[in-house]
This record gives structure tokens, sequence and C-alpha cells, in this order.
């Protein structure tokens, strides 16, 4: 686990406007080992699983890999496993609306069918590939066509990624991957936890792209640690790579995009150590933050489509 000191961090993030590339060039650096380890077992490990909690990243880092792999030659084609939840019935629809269903467990899954997909696709046939229409939480099954040709890649992101249970592929055919923050900032008096810098990514991301206020997923975040806990941690052992995605100026983003509604759930008992913290962080502006950071995941005008 990694420490950072918020002085530290608020002298170097507005000590120049290029620091925030800066800052994401070092993480683009640790990515790429990544992806050159990845690229020397292509060929008996054509498949790379990627998992991590919410808001850990997964998407952004799924996509700055590939783009490693496809520029070095390795073509890389990246999945979601959101992509093979299953149609939710009237009944699952209303539990759900009442916070009455798990929407963290792997039953979410179409697991034999997930897996269906994933040795036909191994197996370099063409494969009609669904899409999940999050509106209707119904899954579209012939959405578009994947061929893997040999020697490419398939890299498959999502939170159950690492679960044995769920992917049941022969395991040394694969890469594993896990995602989170791992980095803890402090301001010498109070440690702020990695999970709350993620639950702060999940709420910008909320409220840019799902319609949901602050209070709204701050009021969900219990039931989604809770499946951490349950449904994702347990297998992070089996990674073969560790990945930290924190960077060091992602709270003074935050403070700027978030801090109005922010500070009117600030006496959440789940935000006491950032309450401790937030006046020592110095907002930044998202005017210098590069199209490709993983913070455009969360804060929007990425390079990527999400």
């Amino acid at each position: 686990m990694k420490y950072r000191k918020l002085t530290d961090i608020n002298q170097a993030m507005t000590a120049s406007e290029d620091a925030m590339r800066q800052a994401d060039l070092a993480f683009l650096d640790e990515l790429e080992k990544v992806a050159d380890a990845i690229r020397k077992t292509a060929v008996e490990r054509p498949v790379i699983l990627l998992a991590g909690p919410s808001g850990s990243g997964k998407t952004t880092t799924a996509f700055l890999l590939e783009r490693f792999l496809d520029g070095w030659g390795v073509e890389t084609h990246t999945i979601s496993m959101d992509n093979f939840f299953s149609t939710m019935t009237s009944q699952q629809r209303e539990m759900a609306a009442t916070g009455k269903l798990d929407l963290e467990s792997p039953a979410r899954v179409d697991i034999p069918y997930l897996n269906q997909h994933l040795q036909s696709i191994i197996a370099c046939k063409p494969t009609w590939m669904p899409r999940y229409h999050f509106p209707t939480t119904t899954r579209i099954d012939q959405d578009w066509q994947l061929t893997r040709k040999p020697g490419e890649l398939l890299l498959l992101e999502g939170i159950h990624a690492l679960n044995p249970d769920v992917i049941t592929i022969p395991e040394e055919m694969t890469v594993r991957l896990y995602v989170s923050v791992r980095t803890r900032v402090t301001n010498g008096e109070t440690v702020l936890h990695p999970s709350r810098l993620r639950l702060m990514r999940r709420m910008l991301r909320d409220k840019n792209f799902r319609q949901r206020s602050v209070a709204e997923t701050l009021s969900m975040f219990e039931h989604v640690q809770a499946g951490e806990h349950k449904y994702i941690a347990p297998y992070k052992k089996r990674a073969d790579f560790s990945i930290d995605t924190f960077l060091p100026y992602e709270l003074g983003i935050y403070k700027t995009l978030l801090d109005g509604e922010l500070e009117a759930e600030m006496q959440h008992p789940m935000l006491l150590e950032l309450r401790q913290i937030w006046d020592d962080v110095a907002p930044l502006t998202l005017e210098h933050v590069p199209a490709d950071s993983l913070v455009r995941e969360f804060a929007g005008d990425s390079v990527f489509q999400y």
C-alpha cells in the first residue's frame, strides 16, 4: 500500500501546467510494462482477464492496454462482461427498483452463455456478440460480430473476471489482472481510504452519465462495497499483475467538479475521512487533464468511447 502526502500533491500539481500529463505518463509507463509482459505470452495465453471493484478504472485501463498492444502489432479485442448480463424479468426489475436485488452478484451474469462465446472466440470462429441495454435491462444477443484471428488477443473486463466459477476456460490460457486504487492520501492526521476515491469517481460518473445525484450514489455505495468484499476481493490474489490506478491530481479535480453537491452530504458517516481532509485539497480544473486520462472515464470528454 502506497501513501502520498496531500501537501506534496498540492505542490506538485500546481507547480506547472504539464504536471497532470506527467502524472499520466508515469501511469502509462506502468501499464506499458504490463502490456509488454502480455505480448510475450500472447500465443499461449490469448485471453486477458481484467477485474476490479466499481470506480477502479477498469474500462480505461483495458483501452490503454489495447492501445499499447495494437501499436506493437498484437491485435487486441476488448469486450465487457456487462454485455453478458441476463435480461431482467419484470419481478427482478421491481426488486432492483426497491433495492432488493443484489446487482453485484455473479448470478447477474449468464455464465454458460458467456463461456460459450469465449470458447467460440478462442477457436477463431465468427461469433455474434451481445450488447446489454441498461435503460431497459435487456440483452440484445446479436449486436455485432467478432472473429479473432490466430495470434490476436481477447481482453475481457468486468468485476467478476477473476472468479473461476464465472470464467471456466482453462486458466493456463489466461493472463489475469486486478486494477484498483491502492494509494492512500494523508494530510498528516487523516488517511483517506482508496475506496473513498473510487466513490468520488463513481459519484462523478453517475452525475455525468447516469442522471444520479451524489446523494443517490452515496446511498448505493454501502451495498456496492458489500458486493466487493463478497464477490471481488476474494479473487484478487489470483491476479498475475496488480495495477494501482491512482492519479495524484484526482482529488483536486473532484473538489472542483463535485464540491457543491458533496458539501451537502459531508455529514454522511461514509465521508468522515474525506470531510477531515477536504479543506486541505487544492482545487484543480479539467483544462490540463489529458484526453486519454483515466479521470476522463468519469469526468467526460475522453478520446475513448465507453
